[in-house]
């Protein structure tokens, strides 16, 4: 991984961080697909960041993303060794599984708001700092990284039980894994990023169309297996060129959807429908759920704000961000409407259940604009990557200071 290009690539389009941020949470938020919307005032806060970066070396291996431009992230992503054999997705989704920490409430349940019992999740291999970054909406298949050097070391839980992804070039970034236990992510070799997908034990690196691509932010996969990202020609920046490419469920060459021009894409639900966001000018102007045909509903952004992106969707809701004076906040968006509700929180939403529960790019978890507390010892502080429909959030603790302090492991909070 060439540091110097990845510094160079996040501070392209960095924004300046909200003053409450640690650097914990610019780590977590890099690592998430908090992509920020890019402001004419980020100037004095690419200074910051700068400082922030090149004194926290982790903060640039980890980063997947930038502020919302349409994430031109040369991502740094490696692996470690085998992992058990998910089953094979199908297309009509598979039916849930038990969660890791036993029977959990179905998503049809009313989960109530108030304190989350946290366990900790076991590592594997010698891997001392794995961060979990998805679970799948049952609950039984989580995936995170290690990190080695600037490089990543992917992991999947099954059932609470870890296993390493095999390594197969210079990073394996997990990103995402749905209900069949089928992970997708990024393998870097060379200065150059794959998507990949890991299926009944293989790991298979999936090709793009004919031309020099680089692929960004990062992948995502539906029920049914199907896998989403944005590609733009490689040497260009902001997304420009930019195309948006599909592996159908079990597919290993692409295919070029025909969205808009400037169309990004972050996540597909189940029924294939794709969230993300218009980037006219390397920037986010509005965010946007379309169908595979390219015919795409402009979701609302409230009165005052300058720009939207939406990050994921579950069922008929999405979530993501709404900037305004370079400020991001979290909303939800009813994708049969277009409505948009505003949660009241700073920084971007990044994962969305089928009950409306939402993680933002600070690691909160947010229900209907509260803010379960995720229960962890005297001196730790929780950090939220996601959660499922049982309402199983994953995610990590670090130490409670002021500075940001050190994570102290992989946990998973029941609620």
């Amino acid at each position: 991984m060439n540091l110097e290009d990845n510094l160079r690539d996040r501070l392209e389009a960095v924004q300046a961080p909200p003053t409450h941020l640690d650097v914990e949470m610019l780590v977590g938020a890099g690592r998430r697909r908090a992509f920020r919307r890019r402001t004419a005032e980020a100037a004095g806060g690419v200074a910051l960041v700068a400082a922030v970066l090149l004194a926290v070396p982790l903060a640039l291996n980890a980063a997947e993303g930038d502020p919302a431009k349409p994430p031109a992230v040369g991502g740094s992503g490696t692996p470690a060794a085998p992992t058990p054999a998910p089953t094979a997705a199908t297309p009509s989704g598979p039916a849930a599984k038990p969660s890791p920490t036993g029977s959990s409430p179905s998503p049809s349940q009313t989960v109530p708001a108030g304190r989350c019992a946290m366990a900790e999740l076991p590592a594997t291999g010698g891997m001392d700092g794995i961060v979990p970054e998805a679970v799948d909406p049952s609950g039984r298949y989580i995936a995170g990284n290690d990190t080695v050097g600037q490089d990543f070391r992917a992991v999947l839980w099954t059932d609470g039980r870890p296993r390493a992804l095999p390594v197969v070039g210079d990073s394996v970034q997990a990103t995402a894994v749905n209900s069949s236990g089928v992970v997708v992510g990024l393998v870097s070799e060379d200065a150059k990023n794959d998507v990949f997908r890991y299926q009944d034990g293989v790991l298979t690196r999936l090709r793009t169309p004919p031309g020099d691509w680089h692929v960004y932010p990062v992948p995502a996969i539906n029920a049914a297996g199907d896998i989403v990202i944005n590609a733009e020609p490689r040497g260009n920046t902001g997304g420009e060129g930019s195309i948006v490419l599909l592996w159908r469920a079990g597919a290993t060459t692409a295919t070029k959807l025909p969205l808009p021009e400037g169309a990004n894409v972050f996540e597909i639900s189940d029924d294939g429908t794709l969230v993300g966001a218009l980037y006219p000018d390397g920037s986010a102007t509005d965010a946007y759920a379309w169908d595979q045909r390219g015919k795409g509903r402009k979701l609302a952004r409230p009165a005052g704000t300058e720009g939207a992106a939406a990050y994921a969707i579950s069922g008929d809701r999405a979530t993501g961000g709404v900037w305004a004076d370079g400020n991001g906040r979290t909303v939800v968006w009813d994708i049969r409407t277009g409505a948009v509700t505003d949660l009241d929180a700073l920084e971007p939403g990044d994962a969305i259940n089928a009950a409306g529960w939402v993680v933002n790019a600070t690691g909160q978890v947010l229900r209907d604009g509260a803010d379960p507390t995720l229960e962890v010892p005297a001196g730790q502080v929780a950090t939220a990557r996601d959660v499922s429909d049982t309402g199983l959030v994953v995610g990590h603790a670090v130490e409670d200071k002021p500075d940001g302090g050190e994570s102290l492991g992989p946990r998973m909070w029941r609620c």
